[in-house]
């Protein structure tokens, strides 16, 4: 015969103390778990969702970021020939882009590292969801700069009509863009030609990134082929821009979530404890209640349930609390710097849904181990040893 549930309702409440003890160190768990796995989503959504499935991205070959890469201007050339580059009103849907990182202050104070894109005037067209907020996109051949709108929120003195000295030349911002919240909205773009001038890079780009007139997978692989027939190509390799960017997100992502699960870990040990500590106490105060409940006919495994189901409800009061306080960070705006470019990228916190049923699992087995002991223990009481030491 099973004891009822309301048994184990009331024995929380009964014990207030001790039980919102054991429920505020699993929603203390849950919490930091949470914010962690929340922070490696928001940066890995941002981080992919700047490539364009319909795009291929063109580096040298060996190199895993465009900082890293050096492509030749008659590379990039030949490259815009290629029956595999997308046309529009007579254009071909391809930029040659270059990349320098510069430190500049924070609002927050201290400083960051903030890419610089040496871009052409189709790049809004080329990249995903590029599109102005504030402002007038800069004239080719000028001083003139663009923002991402995460950078300005970051920056000091950053914003539209401010002036940002990047090498011997000053650069007035006139407009502020969106990129559809990809890491994009965290760069500067001046004009490609300047750059390349200002820091005596001429005739040499970090990256080609074009528009295909198929698939982008299938254009990737056959432009790959290319470079082992063509010996023009032969110093570079394609990859598709979701590709580049997932692979830049995985890394920065996986040592979050590590990291997140090392501390995790070690504090649901203080967490366990502290609700195996409470189980405990539970037991041994309330001896004579367990030897009613055995000397009534319930048997020993209905007893060892009861504790159990006290200790999983403690587990998910625990759970709820966590979750819910989480939430307050859903949406939060922060920075970090990405391994793979070494530059800033402004992100928001991503609580999803999995990760919340991920935290309410950890708590739920966290409120198990807890109570698994205790409940033995009590299951294994003498009815009339129970009733006299009570």
């Amino acid at each position: 015969m099973a004891i009822p549930l309301t048994y184990s309702l009331r024995s929380i409440a009964v014990r207030k103390g001790s039980s919102a003890m054991a429920v505020g160190g699993i929603a203390l768990v849950v919490v930091v778990f949470i914010t962690l796995l929340s922070l490696a989503a928001g940066f890995r959504r941002v981080v992919t969702a700047s490539g364009d499935p319909r795009n291929v991205i063109v580096l040298r070959k060996g190199a895993d970021a465009e900082l890293q890469s050096q492509v030749m201007r008659d590379t990039a050339r030949d490259l815009t020939e290629l029956p595999l580059v997308a046309e529009e009103d007579g254009r071909k849907l391809v930029v040659f882009e270059s990349i320098i990182i510069l430190s500049r202050p924070k609002r927050s104070g201290g400083e960051t590292n903030v890419t610089i894109r040496g871009t052409q005037p189709l790049s809004p067209v080329v990249h995903a969801d590029v599109r102005l907020t504030e402002g007038r996109w800069f004239t080719p051949g000028s001083d003139e700069a663009v923002l991402g709108i995460g950078l300005a929120r970051r920056l000091q003195d950053a914003g539209l009509g401010q002036t940002i000295t990047v090498g011997r030349n000053t650069w007035h911002v006139v407009g502020v863009f969106e990129a559809g919240g990809s890491g994009l909205e965290s760069e500067l773009w001046i004009d490609g030609d300047l750059l390349q001038s200002s820091f005596h890079r001429d005739g040499v780009f970090q990256s080609v990134l074009f528009r295909t007139a198929g698939s982008a997978a299938a254009a990737a692989e056959e432009l790959n082929a290319l470079t082992t027939r063509d010996l023009r190509l032969r110093a570079i390799q394609a990859l598709t821009e979701r590709e580049y960017y997932e692979k830049q997100a995985k890394l920065m992502a996986d040592v979050i979530t590590i990291l997140g699960g090392l501390l995790t870990a070690i504090m649901s040990t203080g967490a366990i404890a502290g609700a195996m500590n409470t189980m405990y106490a539970a037991v041994s105060q309330r001896r004579r209640e367990i030897g009613c409940l055995l000397a009534m006919g319930f048997t020993p495994e209905a007893v060892w349930m009861a504790f159990m189901v006290e200790s999983l409800l403690l587990a998910t009061l625990g759970a709820a609390v966590g979750c819910t306080a989480s939430l307050a960070f859903h949406g939060m705006r922060t920075g970090m710097t990405n391994w793979a470019t070494f530059s800033e990228t402004a992100f928001q916190f991503l609580v999803t849904p999995q990760i919340l049923a991920t935290a309410t699992l950890i708590s739920l087995l966290m409120g198990f181990l807890g109570g698994v002991v205790p409940a033995v223990h009590a299951a294994r009481m003498k009815v009339v040893e129970a009733l006299r030491r009570a």
